[in-house]
């Protein structure tokens, strides 16, 4: 196997028609796959198959079927921004550097989680209790907040910092832009309204202004993951084979729906994928194929030529072609038009999801990232 730096990005919540906004990273991979798809709706599924190349089970890395094990480079640096890709789940196994973020990181609240037990009533009136003093401290703050997770150019001077001088490395970073609550630092408001409002309408409140608001909010951390991007792209070199995905997507509104609850449609399961120096695809791509497109070979479930992609979330399941998607309501066209005699039949029965749900993750890490 030939040996070249390789490198994994991949982006939090982010949508397969707001890769137009990322026009540095356009530049350097190129346009992105028109349809590549995720394997579930939830972080914690969909890098099973990102890192693992598996459909979801459960909530950790299964690691000797982690793909930086097979990696044939000689130091390994992994840098993620979500609880749910930690030590905790078996994501740091096989590199050499890793960082990820804990509950231990939240200060006084992790603090009170470690002191109780999830799931407890005193640990949830210690929650309700947080959260109450999280929105008034929105309310009555004058200025801006912190971001509630590690940004962006943090994670890159890291990574800069971590294979300098190494001749021979495979990177994985983990950007959180554009998950919610969407809070970018140059916004049309401060960050202390963007949480505030994004927390209000995917909630299920907020009146037309507030929804039109967070569009733009989502729509500029992209925009703002990007401009960070650029000076990653200009660090690598040009022989470094790159893989660029998100895990999922995100609903702004449609049919009242935001965020990315377990929901399989469209809007949560296609995704960008562009590369460089990769092997080349056809027009179908599950994330279960990005460790395959690192190594240069078939890994696990992966494969460079597949006619449908498949997804799960708990006992529900999705086939996904070029023109269809089959879940159990019924085959539809991506647009969402309903269809007779579905192609998608065969493929749609003979898939047996595994099962996994987000709440198969640790209650506190869920509670870290706003779910609970």
């Amino acid at each position: 196997m030939t040996t070249h730096n390789t490198l994994l990005v991949t982006a939090d919540s982010l949508r397969r028609d707001h890769y137009e906004y990322m026009p540095n990273t356009a530049a350097f991979l190129g346009d992105s796959e028109p349809y590549a798809f995720a394997t579930s709706t939830a972080t914690a599924g969909s890098f099973q198959s990102i890192i693992g190349g598996y459909y979801p089970d459960g909530a950790g890395l299964i690691a000797n079927k982690s793909v930086v094990t097979r990696m044939p480079n000689d130091y390994r640096v992994g840098l993620t921004t979500n609880h749910l890709l930690s030590e905790r789940y078996e994501y740091d196994v096989g590199f050499d550097h890793f960082a990820a973020p804990s509950p231990s990181d939240e200060g006084l609240k992790g603090t009170v989680q470690r002191a109780l037990t999830p799931g407890s009533v005193p640990h949830s009136v210690a929650v309700a209790g947080y959260n109450t003093y999280q929105k008034i401290r929105s309310a009555l703050s004058s200025g801006d907040i912190e971001r509630e997770y590690r940004p962006a150019a943090d994670v890159i001077d890291e990574f800069q910092r971590a294979v300098e001088g190494v001749d021979d490395w495979f990177g994985w970073l983990h950007f959180m832009e554009p998950h919610h609550p969407y809070n970018p630092r140059d916004g049309p408001v401060d960050r202390t309204t963007a949480q505030a409002v994004s927390r209000r309408v995917l909630a299920g409140n907020g009146d037309r202004d507030d929804k039109e608001l967070v569009r733009d909010l989502y729509r500029a951390e992209i925009e703002e993951l990007d401009e960070e991007l650029a000076r990653l792209w200009e660090f690598v070199d040009e022989e470094t084979r790159v893989v660029f995905c998100a895990d999922h997507g995100e609903c702004l509104g449609e049919q009242g729906t935001w965020g990315h609850p377990g929901e399989l449609r469209m809007e949560t399961l296609h995704v960008p994928l562009a590369t460089r120096n990769a092997p080349e695809t056809g027009d179908l791509v599950s994330l279960a194929d990005i460790p395959s497109l690192l190594l240069g070979e078939p890994h696990e479930e992966g494969t460079f030529d597949r006619d449908v992609a498949f997804a799960t979330y708990g006992d529900r399941k999705a086939a996904i072609d070029e023109t269809h998607i089959r879940t159990e309501a019924g085959t539809f066209t991506h647009d969402g038009e309903a269809v007779d005699g579905a192609p998608l039949d065969r493929a749609y029965a003979r898939f047996s999801p595994a099962g996994f749900v987000n709440e198969d993750a640790d209650l506190e890490d869920l509670e870290a990232l706003g779910y609970v």
